[in-house]
């Protein structure tokens, strides 16, 4: 299998060896009607949201710490559905980082973060 990249704010993260986990929800609502039955009303579905832990140095770690401090960011994504690769606005949460190993001129590290959608 080929490399997986996810663009940020179009800059390119290569994901080839790291974790990339897409999910979806929806939003709706629960009720039960007087027969007790359950009603459930679907106002949104295929909410995408993106669970990436990445390794990468100190300088791709300070432009992952900028993109966490963002209101919104602007992804691109492949979508399997269309075969093509979409823009998507979303934000950052959950973002971590673990120093991995320091060298005398760089550090490594270990992220994780979450992209969520901007329009639930």
């Amino acid at each position: 299998m080929g490399v997986i990249t996810l663009k940020i704010n179009n800059h390119t993260l290569e994901l080839t060896d790291d974790k990339y986990t897409e999910s979806f929800s929806a939003v709706d609502s629960l009720s039960t009607s007087e027969a007790g039955t359950t009603l459930r009303a679907v106002t949104r579905t295929g909410i995408p949201s993106l669970s990436v832990s990445y390794k990468c140095d100190g300088a791709e770690k300070a432009k992952l710490d900028a993109f966490n401090r963002a209101s919104s960011i602007s992804c691109k994504r492949w979508d399997e559905e269309t075969a093509q690769e979409i823009t998507w606005a979303c934000f950052m949460s959950n973002y971590s980082a673990d120093l991995l190993v320091e060298t005398p001129t760089d550090r490594f590290y270990k992220v994780s973060f979450k992209l969520n959608d901007l329009e639930t």
